[in-house]
């Protein structure tokens, strides 16, 4: 059995979340679709939340679309958490995020998966269940091995 791991600083822990949270997004930008779980069902999904305003949101959104443009890679669906949408779009437009983002006005998605800071990425098997949950920046490395482990726990 697979558990969920936080990392924070480096440190791990279970998430606060074991299990994926449904959820229906409208788009960022206009025009694209919305952002939801349901559209890749038995797929793998990394689940980025993000903002405008985070500085290590802007760090690492570039790494994720690689990742979403990879193939044979998990899916990647993002949620703009708290943002004004001028300035979500504009995130959005300048790193050519090509995955589905949603924008989460209010906070409602981002609660229901445990998030309290911003960025947030959480792995998510093809059965629903978490198997990563990481809080803070993430570079290079530590995307891999997350989603090396997310690949183990598709097998």
């Amino acid at each position: 059995m697979t558990a969920a791991v936080l990392s924070r600083g480096g440190s791990s822990d279970i998430g606060p979340v074991k299990v994926a949270q449904a959820f229906n997004l409208p788009p960022v930008v206009a025009g694209a679709p919305n952002a939801t779980l349901a559209a890749v069902p038995g797929r793998p999904t990394l689940v980025t939340f993000f903002a405008a305003w985070c500085d290590p949101c802007r760090a690492e959104l570039p790494l994720l679309e690689a990742v979403a443009q990879a193939r044979g890679g998990p899916t990647v669906v993002g949620i703009d958490v708290l943002d004004q949408r001028p300035e979500a779009q504009t995130l959005v437009r300048q790193v050519g995020v090509t995955f589905p983002a949603g924008f989460d006005h209010d906070g409602t998605a981002s609660q229901k998966w445990g998030v309290v800071g911003l960025p947030v990425n959480v792995f998510v098997a093809p059965d629903g269940r978490i198997v990563a949950y990481h809080d803070g920046e993430l570079d290079a490395r530590q995307l891999s091995s997350f989603i090396h482990r997310l690949d183990a726990a598709v097998r």
